[in-house]
């Protein structure tokens, strides 16, 4: 039978009603037991009927409040099965009972998540969508921005946390997958060898430094704050997502398909983040490198909305947000790979940076290989361009003056766009150098060694000489990502020094932070720059490259070399080696600057270097009473 109040009360109840006594906004905000006092003018009974029903229709309208937000905010749904949920939303009449809410609410997630949810789970899922209602609204009113965006986080990390739990693979199953195994072990390969720096600030950032400075300091400044927040326990990208997804054109930032929401393609496994103790570190690095591009990316977005708008361009056209949406990715370090795009992955584990290496192309020509940019876009792309070259020009002079002679003005040179310090290659153009030299050699038909400065042709059909084919394939070889470039390696039997890849060196080579190993160069290399300056530049998205021209006889095949190794033994071979090296770089040093030598064709040049090397060679073996002993030749059979 139905509550009624009767007599007294029900007159009681109506005056108070009438004067606003009993006001339903206040009584929202109350607690169960402040509401059931508050009735206890209705007599020891009614009191708690009259909030029973209250609360029964309270929580019916949050129910359906949060429901209908879930439904209306999560993209992806087909308008008619969207319609179908909503309409069954309007027509609840009362609080659902945990049956009839989980066969709702496992309807709206079969459409939407893929997956089915508990009762529990389906009123956290209300709850969280009626919370991000009421900060909406809020915001609206001029109410606290990042607490609407951190209810949409909440919520979407929720929802992902349920989709993960479901799609989660016990291992055992997943080795039946060789497939899905080897990229797991690729994306784990790539992420830990891009960890443990925070080099997103010079790598992707070189060409926002260039073009919007201010920008560019504010948020590095920030993603090294974000790397102690996040060592402490701190969801730093949590908050980087909460501002972004607050910001009043995150709904243009949407359909301009601007990259802040995305997997960076540096860390595609989260893996490493279980390790203990390391697992911490890896993530403090890896969501300083996140933010700091998200945060690049949304703050440079809405400057070029303002420069548009300014313009009087139609900031709400879709070819126009797509376009500057383009221009933006690109200019911190993510082109569309177009056709492939699909397949990005696939190509992720391939190559390292893939996404990057067409980011640059984007720059280096101002987009106007893509027709589908819009002429406001590849104007501001040309601006960029320009200030890129300025700016990237400006640094090599100043490092020129300073160190004469650190510089490589020839772009067919692999030291191009780069500071030379001993034996130490400084990258300061963000990567896109070798573009520019690949570019030019191909034009030329030529190249310039970074060691001996000599220029050789492409093509000539002498032994060992390249062709414009196989500097291509070189370029790209070099591209590979760290499982490929193992693979390469064993098949080669050779890794990129010229020695051959062992268990160890592979293992290093795969998992082995390249800040590291980069370590391990230098420490190696007496010739090489100041340690401590070269580990901050590479920390920090410099890239550094240490190597010389020095000679390897212990990879040499040779029978001479092989022979004089057997008679002095592998200690004093190895001595004698580096007293070879070193006498030959001292000459070396000493000619480059001789006007006799300077004024020599590079074909004679290398004669010169040739004949030293030999003079060199044989005061070493004379030193070592050492006597080269052909080896008899077998004559052959008569048949």
């Amino acid at each position: 039978m139905a509550f009624c109040l009767t007599g007294k009360y029900a007159d009681q109840f109506i005056e108070k009603l009438r004067s606003g006594e009993i006001d339903p906004a206040k009584l929202t905000n109350m607690t169960s037991v402040e509401r059931r006092n508050f009735f206890s003018f209705l007599g020891k009974g009614n009191d708690s009927q009259v909030n029973a029903l209250f609360e029964s229709k309270l929580l019916l309208k949050n129910q359906q409040q949060g429901m209908i937000t879930w439904a209306k905010q999560l993209a992806g749904m087909k308008p008619d099965i969207k319609r179908d949920i909503l309409s069954k939303v309007y027509k609840m009449t009362e609080v659902l009972n945990p049956a009839n809410k989980k066969a709702f609410l496992e309807d709206l997630a079969a459409h939407r998540l893929g997956v089915t949810v508990t009762v529990e789970e389906a009123n956290k899922i209300a709850q969280l969508a009626k919370t991000i209602a009421d900060k909406k609204e809020a915001m609206s009113k001029g109410g606290d921005r990042l607490a609407y965006g951190r209810a949409v986080v909440a919520f979407g990390n929720y929802i992902n946390g349920l989709k993960d739990s479901a799609k989660k693979i016990p291992i055992r199953e997943q080795l039946k997958n060789p497939l899905k195994f080897v990229s797991d072990i690729g994306g784990l390969s790539r992420s830990l060898k891009a960890s443990m720096d925070n080099s997103a600030l010079f790598r992707q950032g070189w060409k926002t430094l260039m073009t919007n400075p201010g920008i560019w300091l504010k948020n590095a400044i920030k993603s090294f704050a974000d790397i102690g927040k996040t060592i402490g326990g701190k969801a730093t990208l949590d908050e980087v997502r909460a501002d972004i997804l607050s910001r009043p054109n995150y709904g243009r930032m949407k359909k301009a398909k601007l990259a802040v929401a995305t997997i960076e393609e540096e860390f595609p496994s989260g893996i490493p983040e279980k390790i203990p103790v390391i697992g911490r570190f890896y993530k403090a690095t890896q969501d300083a490198y996140t933010g700091f591009l998200y945060k690049q990316r949304a703050d440079i977005f809405d400057k070029y909305m303002e420069i548009a708008d300014k313009s009087g361009i139609d900031i709400d056209d879709r070819i126009q947000l797509e376009s500057i949406g383009k221009l933006v990715n690109s200019l911190t370090g993510r082109g569309n790979l177009g056709v492939i795009e699909p397949a990005a992955n696939i190509v992720n584990n391939v190559f390292f940076s893939p996404r990057l290496l067409k980011s640059h192309i984007d720059v280096l020509t101002a987009h106007i290989l893509d027709k589908k940019v819009s002429s406001f876009a590849k104007k501001q792309a040309a601006i960029n361009l320009i200030k890129i070259i300025s700016g990237t020009s400006a640094v090599l002079v100043i490092a020129n003056a300073a160190l004469p002679g650190s510089v490589e003005k020839d772009p067919r040179s692999a030291d191009f766009g780069k500071i030379k310090v001993g034996n130490t290659r400084f990258d300061v153009s963000g990567g896109m150098a070798g573009i520019v030299t690949l570019a030019f050699r191909q034009i030329t038909n030529s190249t310039k060694s970074s060691t001996t400065g000599l220029v050789s042709e492409l093509g000539t059909g002498k032994f060992g000489s390249s062709t414009r084919q196989s500097v291509i394939f070189d370029f790209f070889q070099n591209k590979l990502a760290p499982l490929p470039a193992a693979l390469n390696n064993y098949l080669k039997a050779e890794d990129f020094t010229g020695k051959k890849p062992t268990a160890v060196s592979t293992l290093k080579d795969l998992f082995v932070p390249i800040v590291a190993t980069n370590y391990q160069e230098i420490k190696d290399d007496p010739e090489s720059a100041d340690m401590l300056l070269t580990m901050i530049a590479e920390g920090l998205g410099i890239s550094t490259n240490t190597y010389s021209a020095n000679a390897n006889w212990e990879d040499s095949t040779g029978v001479e070399l092989q022979q004089f190794r057997k008679v002095i033994g592998d200690v004093r071979f190895k001595k004698a080696n580096e007293d070879f090296n070193k006498r030959f770089n001292s000459w070396f040093k000493l000619n480059q600057t001789n006007p006799k030598y300077k004024a020599l064709s590079d074909e004679d040049k290398q004669k010169v270097i040739t004949k030293k090397k030999n003079e060199i060679k044989a005061a070493i073996f004379k030193q070592y009473n050492f006597k080269y002993k052909a080896p008899k030749t077998k004559s052959l059979p008569n048949l």
